[in-house]
């Protein structure tokens, strides 16, 4: 037999080579089986809620950090992750996402800025009523748009209260107050109030920073003891209405008494000025929410006229003490005389009482108006003597005159002023009779 010796012939059967070869073959086959087994693992599904938005998705993320990365979430310092960045993820898992916020609270009346990861203003309001704090948010105006910064319920109503009515709604996923508000066709100017408070079912208005309402009451008190408040996010809006009140007072004149050294005491007073009430104005600033009073503050109080006080005036001076008539004395003839005794008696009786006769001449009489009042029988000075004897009133009618002596005529002046001379002698007209030397 022959043989052939080719080197290198592939026809050659090498069982070495084959060994390798088959070795090769079953490590591919194990790391096919063991690749496959780490692609299960990786891929997982996961819940995902990013603020109350929540979604299903699946991930080969190992880690919540990882995943957060992959769906391009950044969070903020104050932001909260459950579970933590750190923490591995398994089948099912579930990663919660809140964002911080800055909102406006008003508690009994004092407003404060604080931050919160709540998801929207029923659980942040919830969370207060459990503490026993009574507080709202506040809406703030921006581009005028109101908006507090939360949604205001995830999936329950929302009332509206407004003008005595409460109109419920569904949230219809709005977040901003304004949107609420528009598509209920209200209208807010700048000066009403609009807050966000958790409410009982039917409550329809509130007065002041806390509601009227008792039901609120008691659902504050059943949040005090722990239970969970039955109340319902209500977008209270409330009227505010500034008008200017104006209140007009006046005010009591003064009675001022003057005295007249003049003026003889004896007469009547006389009202030299008439009083006039004078004028307080008063204006205030009245503030009503929904109607009740809120604050009254007063912007404006002046005197606007001042009171005129009203004179009167008294006579001081005492009247002199009348001077009596003189008597007559009788003649010392004999009424039996002769014609010529008679005569001379006559005659001399005539001089004897010459100064009697010159003082009721009327001479004397014209003379003594003309010291007093100028001779001029109208004459009323205005301090309560009158004519041309200025007579006073109780002086002139005690003589039998009436009216008003300037009124009368010169001969009835005349007339009176005899009278009283008679009466009471020239001691009526103290200073005009001794500068006639009448006495």
């Amino acid at each position: 037999m022959r043989s052939t010796d080719v080197p290198g012939h592939d026809h050659v059967w090498n069982p070495v080579k084959k060994t390798v070869a088959l070795a090769s073959t079953g490590a591919l086959t194990a790391a096919l089986v063991a690749g496959g087994a780490v692609y299960a693992s990786a891929h997982k599904t996961i819940t995902l809620d990013v603020d109350g938005n929540v979604e299903t998705i699946t991930t080969f993320a190992g880690s919540v950090d990882s995943l957060l990365n992959n769906e391009g979430i950044t969070l903020d310092e104050g932001d909260v992750v459950a579970p933590a960045t750190t923490q591995s993820l398994s089948e099912g898992d579930t990663v919660t996402v809140r964002y911080e916020r800055e909102v406006t609270l008003d508690n009994n009346g004092e407003e404060i800025t604080i931050t919160t990861t709540a998801l929207d203003a029923n659980e942040l309001l919830t969370a207060y009523a459990l503490r026993g704090d009574d507080v709202s948010l506040v809406a703030s105006r921006s581009d005028e748009r109101l908006d507090v910064g939360l949604r205001l319920d995830h999936d329950g109503p929302v009332a509206i209260i407004v003008d005595g009515e409460n109109i419920t709604t569904d949230n219809g996923g709005h977040a901003l107050v304004s949107e609420f508000l528009a598509e209920h066709d209200i209208e807010v100017d700048e000066d009403d109030r609009v807050s966000i408070r958790q409410l009982p079912a039917g409550t329809t208005s509130v007065t002041d920073d806390t509601t009227n309402d008792d039901a609120t009451d008691t659902a504050i008190d059943v949040a005090r003891e722990g239970a969970t408040p039955d109340g319902v996010v209500s977008i209270v809006v409330q009227r505010v209405e500034t008008d200017t009140k104006v209140k007009k007072n006046h005010i009591d004149f003064d009675t001022v008494t003057k005295k007249d050294s003049s003026r003889y005491k004896d007469l009547p007073q006389v009202v030299k000025t008439e009083g006039k009430k004078g004028l307080r104005v008063r204006k205030y600033e009245v503030t009503t929410v929904d109607g009740v009073v809120e604050s009254q503050e007063k912007i404006y109080d002046e005197v606007d006229r001042k009171p005129v006080d009203r004179v009167i005036v008294v006579g001081t001076k005492e009247r002199p003490a009348p001077v009596p008539a003189p008597a007559r004395t009788s003649s010392s003839s004999s009424s039996n005389s002769s014609g010529s005794s008679s005569s001379s008696s006559n005659s001399s009786g005539s001089s004897s009482s010459s100064g009697s006769t010159s003082a009721a001449s009327g001479d004397v009489w014209a003379k003594l108006a003309q010291c007093e009042s100028g001779g001029n029988p109208a004459t009323n000075t205005g301090n309560g003597y009158y004519g041309m004897y200025q007579f006073s009133l109780p002086t002139w009618k005690a003589v039998g005159g009436t009216g008003l002596p300037s009124d009368a005529s010169a001969a009835e002046q005349t007339k009176r002023a005899k009278i009283l001379q008679a009466r009471s002698g020239w001691g009526q007209w103290p200073a005009c009779s001794s500068k006639l030397g009448l006495r």
